[in-house]
């Protein structure tokens, strides 16, 4: 999230270099250069980092999904015979689809 705090500001200097542009001012150019070249460095590390924790989430996830199927599975083995005739194949099936794909979101 600092890079994302960064980047207006070095957009913002970058700005001000073309609005107060003189052809002469070399140094001027190399500062715009680097804030340039910092803009992009922000882009490319806020890229990276971004997709790499939304990849960990999305693992976190799937994780938290299979560990919750294996406890419906484990305890829909473990119903009595009485609780089994209450229990329909389409509630044990609705809660593997539809209510576990909420930890995949």
């Amino acid at each position: 999230e600092g890079t994302r705090v960064v980047q207006p500001m070095f957009l913002g200097k970058m700005i001000s270099y073309f609005e107060n542009y003189d052809p002469n001012d070399s140094a001027a150019l190399h500062e715009a250069y680097g804030y340039a070249a910092g803009l992009s460095a922000c882009v490319l590390v806020w890229a990276v980092l971004h997709h790499l924790y939304f990849y960990h989430i999305q693992r976190v996830g799937m994780r938290l999904r299979v560990a919750v199927c294996h406890m419906i599975y484990r305890k829909s083995l473990r119903l009595s015979s009485s609780a089994m005739g209450k229990t329909t194949t389409g509630q044990i099936v609705n809660l593997l689809s539809n209510d576990v794909s909420r930890f995949d979101q």
